[in-house]
């Protein structure tokens, strides 16, 4: 399996640098033959008008021959819907991208809208939390707080067309820690990758621990019956019993089960040379595109684990890849094991993740990996 993966960032690297050899040499003449570059991509701004999404900032970013968009200003700069040849691959729940004015802490699950990526963090992941006096809820406060500063634009990068989005989340409490969450996105034209680049600051006077997880969700048809999970070499450990009873159908999609009951497992990445690590779900069988996968990369250098949400029922069909620097079990139960993350005042850490869809043969070579 590592070598495979190794192989397959080797592939990837030598595929990115043959579109972006082509993409220079054509750039030149794609500008003599539109009006507007927004013909080939672009990003516009708008506010989402019905029922509790009303007032919703978001970015529609659009790549041509890669990837659309719906990016949350309002919440966190996070993904909503993502498409990649005609394809809705992220998995959307019932509640749509609330307004962080319907809100109410700690009810996180009645706004948990899904969508390509939803971060997890800065202060809490995982379990609500009591730690030194101050309440956590599940999974943070970061995917609730509205991006200020947020520009979007479409700039020139490595000989092509790129769509930019970019802003910052303060997370902060009056007698509390400060953290700064400043978010790159970019879209390349002729690749189907969204990049989402963060730096965290320490802009207190005090360290903050610092938790942090992207929640990536693909749904159908990438999650489907058949298809092919491919995780780098780690040590797997389940969440709980019921996940432990489950453990030797982890990497199995069966279609979507009354009564399904959720498993967790953690991945903690095995040590690695490599700055990129990558998880993938690939349905090779599907028809319309003659096959269709997902994969998530990051450095395990920033991120060293994994956890993998394995949740297959009606509605609720979709397994989470979550790259992560913790556990989910709560910023107490960090701090007492001695495992919470620090950043001293004035430190800053850089962190992300890039997701990239694979459509006809290079879905097929996908799933021959696994």
């Amino acid at each position: 399996n590592h070598s495979r993966a190794r192989a397959s960032v080797r592939e990837r690297k030598a595929y990115r640098d043959r579109m972006c050899e082509h993409a220079a040499h054509d750039l030149r003449e794609l500008r003599r033959r539109v009006g507007d570059v927004s013909q080939l991509v672009s990003t516009r701004a708008a506010r989402l008008a019905d029922g509790n999404e009303d007032g919703t900032r978001v970015i529609d970013a659009r790549a041509s021959g890669g990837i659309s968009a719906l990016i949350l200003a309002d919440r966190g700069l996070d993904l909503g819907p993502v498409w990649a040849g005609g394809q809705q691959v992220s998995w959307q729940s019932t509640t749509g991208a609330v307004h962080p004015a319907y809100y109410h802490a700690p009810d996180w699950l009645h706004a948990f809208h899904g969508g390509m990526l939803l971060t997890c963090g800065l202060q809490n992941v995982g379990m609500p939390s009591e730690d030194q006096g101050i309440s956590h809820g599940l999974h943070g406060r970061i995917s609730h707080i509205p991006a200020r500063n947020v520009t979007h634009r479409v700039i020139e990068e490595d000989g092509r067309l790129v769509a930019e989005v970019c802003g910052e989340m303060r997370e902060t409490d009056v007698f509390g820690s400060d953290l700064l969450l400043r978010r790159r996105i970019t879209l390349p034209m002729g690749e189907p990758v969204i990049h989402v680049r963060d730096e965290v600051v320490n802009q207190g006077y005090e360290a903050a621990g610092l938790t942090l997880l992207y929640h990536c969700n693909p749904g159908y048809p990438v999650v489907a019956d058949g298809s092919v999970l491919i995780t780098p070499p780690a040590e797997i450990t389940p969440r709980d019993e019921s996940a432990a009873r489950g453990m030797d159908q982890r990497s199995e999609f069966p279609a979507p089960q009354d009564g399904f009951v959720e498993n967790v497992y953690r991945h903690e990445l095995l040590p690695t040379d490599e700055p990129s690590v990558s998880a993938s779900i690939v349905n090779p069988g599907y028809e319309p595109t003659g096959g269709i996968g997902l994969t998530v990369s990051w450095d395990p250098s920033e991120l060293p684990r994994m956890w993998q949400w394995r949740m297959l029922g009606p509605g609720m069909y979709v397994t989470g890849l979550e790259p992560a620097n913790c556990t989910v079990n709560g910023r107490a139960s960090e701090r007492e094991d001695g495992t919470l993350e620090y950043l001293e005042p004035g430190e800053r850490r850089t962190y992300g993740v890039s997701v990239r869809v694979s459509l006809g043969d290079e879905a097929q070579t996908l799933a021959a990996q696994g």
